[in-house]
């Protein structure tokens, strides 16, 4: 039995080794980015059971990427490999300012032709929890289906669903997501948004009146990020902010949100509850941070053990 079952595209990443306009980089770091596998890697990492379900195409970034999942422990048996369709790849470029710009390179990715035919309902089945995102539905009409199709497989067979909103508006328009994103948010059990996402999606910026949106959708278990300001949760014990760890100098901020989201399905996978949880997610964030690369900076159970736990619990 596994512990977790992500389902998503992962991409080629090429991250600029200098900083400025792309058109001047001449060096890159190649990388692997995705939203879902990384939390499939940071969960592993953990010492936990998990899975990544995704389509590649059969070609040499598709090779790299499949490699590195297999070399983080996670069970690749149900990653495609299609001939004759290209791995989708993103170019991130750096500023002065400290912003990235991320170009991708994916509208016709092997990725984009996954449909609900290709999911295994007895794998998505044989997991504790399954964890999806906004990313993902945003690529094509039948990813959008696969994710709506791999719900269903998991409430039928009691399968807790984690999803991040993850939007970004370079994959789908805020007309075009948001009621798809709120029907998808709305079949979770755990919901994470970050308040920049929000903003995009929504146009709500207010902390109070973001709680509150999320709250309308009838969301259980809601995760709301806030960066250096906590996160709040809320679920059924109330609603409670937890503070973020604070990190003097952050060296890369690419994937932290999903180094959090990792954190936070690891702690419910060990049985924490929703606040104890988020503020593993949290420590995962904050460790993350400290180092370059996305699944490159997670952190192992080991490492963690010994950092203090310097998050307490405020009531709201």
């Amino acid at each position: 039995m596994l512990d977790l079952v992500t389902l998503g595209e992962t991409c080629a990443a090429l991250v600029a080794k200098s900083g400025g306009p792309l058109r001047h980089t001449v060096e890159f770091e190649r990388r692997i980015g995705g939203a879902e596998s990384t939390v499939a890697a940071g969960v592993a990492r953990l010492g936990h059971r998990a899975g990544w379900i995704s389509r590649l195409g059969a070609d040499e970034l598709g090779a790299f990427i499949l490699g590195v999942m297999r070399s983080e422990n996670v069970d690749v048996k149900h990653v495609m490999m299609v001939e004759g369709e290209q791995t989708g790849v993103f170019l991130r470029e750096n500023r002065s300012d400290g912003r990235s710009n991320v170009f991708y390179y994916r509208s016709t990715s092997a990725f984009t032709s996954f449909s609900p035919d290709d999911l295994d309902e007895g794998y998505i089945g044989s997991a504790r929890f399954l964890h999806l995102g906004g990313i993902t539905p945003g690529l094509s009409s039948s990813c959008l289906a696969t994710v709506q199709r791999a719900m269903e497989i998991a409430k039928a067979r009691d399968v807790k669903i984690t999803f991040d909103l993850n939007y970004r508006v370079k994959v789908w328009p805020p007309e075009d997501a948001r009621a798809a994103l709120e029907s998808l948010m709305t079949n979770a059990d755990h919901v994470l948004a970050g308040r920049e996402d929000l903003s995009k999606l929504t146009g709500i910026s207010d902390q109070d009146a973001q709680l509150d949106y999320l709250s309308g959708l009838g969301i259980s278990n809601i995760v709301l990020k806030w960066g250096s300001d906590g996160t709040i949760w809320a679920g059924p014990e109330g609603v409670l902010r937890v503070p973020s760890v604070t990190v003097t100098h952050p060296v890369d901020r690419f994937g932290v949100g999903d180094a959090f989201a990792a954190g936070y399905v690891g702690g419910l996978i060990q049985g924490k509850n929703g606040p104890d949880a988020v503020d593993l997610g949290n420590r995962v964030a904050g460790w993350s941070l400290q180092l370059p690369g996305n699944i490159e900076s997670l952190p192992t159970r080991k490492e963690l053990e010994g950092a203090q736990k310097t998050s307490e619990l405020t009531r709201r």
